[in-house]
């Protein structure tokens, strides 16, 4: 039977779920080739581009490479530059070589779209890619370094004006960074805050109007109360190196515009010679085939899809996961010979936006939301997704990037915090104590066995051999002791000789040292509340749990072995027990 070449253009958002979505249906016919292209190595995290911008994070945090991210999946990865495609001979042409497909998934994102205002594409900085960011980034630290030495007034305030055209999504969240690092980098450079200038440019009336109206004034309440300028009903109508000019007639004069007010497809899908509808945008039918090649799909930010109601749907990242499960779910459909096809109808479940690190604002299902609350949901958000295309390793890096972290400035405390929590050792010395603590709770399980704590019945946690109540004990154990380990002496022994065992094995062997510690933390608890705790052995336990058998410890294999096979049972639903390389 002949093999089935199903070609992927795009490792973003909608290309790697259509992957792992075609990857799910498909991955037991051997006659079926997924191949992902994209001329970047990594995926990458455009809705956290501004914290990179704003050095909240370094440029790695929002990178996640793709080889990773297709581990263990049918989908095989190439790192080049699609150049073209033709329909007719159904083929992809990259900078490297040529591909040959049955089916095509356009997936190849956006770029930003200047609307042909003057100076845009010359002056204006972008916020679409890492690179954008990474700009960005170094652009306002050399301003403020110009600033610092600049005797002239005038042209001091020109350094330190930052301008973000755009009151939208992307417009905002950079602007609540701008909105704090430059605290810190005025202190640094020795400027005084007062003189930095933060300002946004918005064309409509208002600011954030895809958030209903209540959201949107707590996100410009904010903004005002720290400090920026909003100025809306006024489209920028050219950008100069020095300064930006405003329908309305005012002159902002500024070394910095940041542009996040349009994007259209990639400048790649003119290419296609497929049938294009507004911003570039592949125009597809109800189940996002191409209107003019069945076999072809666009997705994401490539398709111009409708909803409902006939409305453009616009260029979410919740748009394009639902278009990609469509798209694969048609493709899979066919392929296994069923007639059936998926329409696409989009359904949203809401919107976030943060304002720097510690405010944000949320709609989740008609269910608003603001502060800490908002912010906690958008990081449990991205962790969940994450998750689901990187495992747990990914996450863990997220976290450590965002609270571990001092890419920029923050408080003195909060640096110092930091500091201690990154402060490194060899995580051997912390084997010694170990296997010692594991000694400990093996000669008091041995010794309990000796003393027949596994057939005496009653008379070792009754009798005066073992003191359950203590002049300390809180009412509520002291209860729980009398009406129910007494009552099951024999029962509660063994738990308490097994669970002393079971922590020696796993402390002395280094093999599952988390959760032996944790068992040990919770026994010394329970000796705390009848009175017969030290305090020394609880407090000589938490250590153990932050990886101490991963030196001269079975978790050195452990540990990696179940990280590979989570990530496999992720994407294939089983496990598979080659999994050492």
């Amino acid at each position: 039977m002949d093999n089935t070449n199903i070609v992927i253009l795009g490792g973003g958002y909608a290309g790697i779920e259509a992957a792992k979505k075609l990857h799910k249906q498909l991955r037991k016919i051997p006659n079926v080739s997924i191949t992902l292209v994209d001329q970047n190595p990594f995926h990458g995290l455009i809705t956290e581009l501004h914290e990179v911008a704003g050095y909240r994070v370094e440029e790695d945090s929002v990178k996640v490479p793709l080889k990773h991210i297709l581990q263990y999946t049918k989908t095989k990865f190439i790192n080049d530059k699609v150049i073209s495609i033709n329909p007719e001979v159904q083929k992809v042409f990259l900078e490297n070589g040529e591909l040959q497909y049955d089916y095509l998934i356009v997936a190849a994102g956006s770029e930003p779209t200047s609307f042909g205002i003057p100076g845009i594409e010359e002056h204006a900085y972008t916020l679409w890619s890492v690179d954008d960011a990474v700009k960005i980034k170094k652009q306002i630290i050399k301003l403020f370094e110009m600033a610092q030495k600049e005797k002239n007034p005038e042209k001091r305030k020109e350094l330190l004006s930052l301008v973000v055209g755009g009151g939208g999504f992307t417009g905002i969240e950079m602007m609540g960074e701008l909105m704090q690092w430059t605290k810190y980098l005025a202190r640094e450079y020795k400027i005084n805050p007062k003189e930095v200038k933060l300002i946004i440019v918005e064309a409509l009336p208002e600011i954030c109007h895809t958030l209903n109206e209540k959201l949107a004034k707590k996100v410009s309440d904010y903004l005002i109360k720290n400090g920026v300028e909003i100025i809306t009903n006024a489209a920028i109508t050219e950008v100069s190196p020095n300064a930006v000019f405003l329908k309305n007639g005012q002159t902002i004069n500024t070394r910095l515009v940041i542009w996040t007010s349009g994007i259209q497809a990639n400048s790649f899908v003119k290419e296609t010679g497929l049938k294009l509808a507004k911003r570039n945008r592949i125009e597809v039918n109800k189940y996002l085939q191409a209107v003019d090649h069945a076999n072809i799909y666009a997705i994401g930010d490539n398709a111009f899809s409708t909803d409902e109601k006939g409305n453009s749907v616009p260029p979410f990242v919740e748009a394009a996961l639902q278009t990609a499960t469509v798209a694969a779910q048609n493709i899979a459909n066919e392929i296994k010979g069923i007639k059936e096809k998926k329409i696409f109808k989009p359904k949203f479940h809401g919107f976030m936006v943060s304002v720097g690190s510690v405010y944000a604002v949320a709609d989740i299902m008609g269910i608003g939301m603001s502060w800490l609350l908002a912010t906690a949901m958008k990081h449990l958000v991205n962790l969940h997704y994450l998750f689901e295309i990187g495992g747990i390793e990914t996450c863990i890096t997220y976290l450590q990037h965002h609270f571990l972290s001092r890419a920029r400035h923050k408080p003195a405390f909060l640096e110092m915090l930091i500091d201690h929590f990154n402060a490194r050792s060899r995580s051997y010395w912390l084997a010694i104590a170990r296997i010692a603590l594991g000694f400990v709770w093996l000669f008091s399980a041995v010794d309990k066995i000796s003393h027949g704590w596994l057939t005496a019945g009653d008379k070792l946690v009754s009798g005066a051999s073992l003191q359950l109540i203590g002049p300390n004990t809180p009412a509520f154990y002291a209860w729980f002791v009398e009406n129910i380990i007494y009552s099951y002496p024999l029962f509660f022994q063994t738990i308490i000789t097994l669970t002393e065992l079971f922590i020696a094995v796993t402390l002395i062997s280094g093999a599952f040292t988390f959760f032996g510690a944790a068992a040990a933390i919770g026994m010394n608890i329970n000796f705390f509340l009848s009175g017969t705790g030290q305090l020394y052995l609880l407090l000589a336990h938490i250590p153990m749990l932050g990886g101490a058998g991963r030196a001269f410890g079975l978790d050195h294999y452990i540990m990696p072995y179940l990280m590979k096979q989570l990530r496999y049972w992720q994407r294939n639903d089983t496990i598979k027990l080659n999994l050492w390389n």
